[in-house]
């Protein structure tokens, strides 16, 4: 059975200089180390610590440059979503 896409983990805290401390089982399980580069991402007003990946960096630069192009603002796009996903669904499984 796979993992679900998204679950909290816990809480953190921000350090005094705004240091946070990943729990040491995610660090190990992504093989963060002192000095591993994460990247922070705000989609809505969550925010996403995810590994540094160089696809992963390609896939947000190309998705960047495409909805610039189609003049497409963030705002936009998130509001959408949740329609884009329910078609995408009903494609794939012919029911909601």
């Amino acid at each position: 059975m796979s993992e679900p896409a998204a679950r909290p983990i816990g809480t953190i805290r921000v350090g005094e200089k705004g240091a946070i401390t990943v729990p040491a089982a995610y660090r190990k399980k992504h093989r963060l180390s002192k000095g591993s580069e994460i990247f922070v991402v705000q989609l809505g007003e969550a925010l996403m610590l995810v590994p540094a990946d160089p696809t992963f960096d390609r896939l947000c630069q190309r998705l960047q440059d495409i909805l610039t192009g189609e003049e497409i603002s963030t705002e936009r796009a998130l509001k959408n979503q949740e329609k884009v996903r329910q078609r995408h669904f009903q494609e794939l499984y012919g029911k909601e």
